[in-house]
């Protein structure tokens, strides 16, 4: 994993698919996911350097934002805490990923490996949890997402959560505070970052099924390397 010299502390296969049920929803899924690794993992803090690539794990929990320890409510591990930078000031602010690549699994010797765009199939539901909103996407799982905050943690209730079944393909975006958005290989996209925020966090957004309480990112594995720049008027 390549870290900054800022600070280091630290798809399917076979029918299954990571992730339970919405906190408004009822959960549709019968199937069963393996228990995830007997092996904890150590909740390492990746700081990434703007224009430099950094390292997004697979099981980087972007509930986990703002913390000191990612939540797992949905069971099966907790993961890792996301992969976050430290954005400069400036107005009108627009972050883009020139480039993010490499393969992740949902499920470790079980399941296919994807890239950062997702596995192309889900369905991904999953709750909001802790003051950061869920996401939504009926025909993908397993895509790299974002999240901006400001120095403080996020607060309740959180933000609408982003439905992006029918908006896959959009070329700008400004999310609020706290409200979770697709971030994929970041290919012609570019995303507005709200006023306030101080810090950029990527990770996944996993639960049982892709579905419920965020969970189970325990059996996840594989990285991403990501490269993020800034522009600001």
């Amino acid at each position: 994993m390549r870290l900054t010299r800022f600070l280091a502390i630290g798809v399917l296969a076979g029918g299954l698919v990571a992730c339970g049920a919405d906190q408004d929803q009822g959960s549709s899924s019968v199937q069963q996911r393996p228990s995830p690794s007997a092996t904890p993992k150590v909740a390492i803090v990746a700081e990434g350097e703007l224009r430099r690539p950094a390292t997004v794990p697979a099981e980087a929990n972007i509930f986990g934002a703002g913390h000191r320890e990612p939540p797992a409510p949905g069971g099966g591990g907790p993961g890792l805490l996301p992969t976050r930078w430290r954005l400069p000031e400036g107005a009108d602010r627009v972050v883009t990923f020139p480039k993010a690549i490499g393969r992740v699994t949902p499920i470790v010797d079980r399941a296919g490996e994807n890239g950062p765009r997702g596995d192309g199939a889900g369905p991904t539901d999953v709750s909001s949890y802790g003051g950061i909103s869920g996401i939504v996407h009926r025909h993908n799982g397993m895509f790299l997402v974002g999240v901006f905050l400001t120095d403080d943690p996020a607060l309740r209730p959180p933000p609408r959560r982003l439905d992006f079944t029918r908006r896959e393909r959009f070329h700008a975006l400004a999310p609020r505070i706290a409200q979770t958005f697709l971030v994929g290989d970041g290919s012609g996209r570019s995303f507005r970052v709200p006023a306030r925020a101080t810090r950029l966090f990527l990770g996944f957004a996993d639960g049982y099924l892709y579905k419920g309480f965020p969970g189970w990112y325990g059996n996840n594995d594989g990285e991403l390397s990501v490269t993020v720049d800034m522009a600001s008027g």
